[in-house]
């Protein structure tokens, strides 16, 4: 039952190109790299504090350099940035 779902769909999909790489062959690459850089939104900002207070101490009261690590750290949103190298 399946198989004549799958020869349907297939039947009613347009052709792939030839220029296109089929899927089996995409499974089949090995990877040459893989670079995967996580830049967190509250890193930043308890960094942009620990500078403050470094440059400035009396600009950053003390309940705030106390409390803002927890939430900032515990926060995980922020950018990836992933980027794979296949071989051909």
């Amino acid at each position: 039952m399946i198989q004549h779902v799958h020869r349907k769909l297939a039947k009613s999909l347009p052709a792939v190109p030839e220029v296109s790489i089929p899927i089996s062959s995409l499974l089949q690459t090995t990877t040459e790299s893989v670079l995967h850089v996580r830049l967190r939104f509250g890193t930043v900002l308890l960094a942009g504090l620990i500078v403050m207070s470094a440059v400035r101490p009396d600009s950053i009261p003390a309940q705030v350099l106390i409390a803002a690590p927890a939430p900032l750290c515990f926060d995980r949103s922020g950018l990836i940035y992933l980027k794979i190298r296949r071989l051909r």
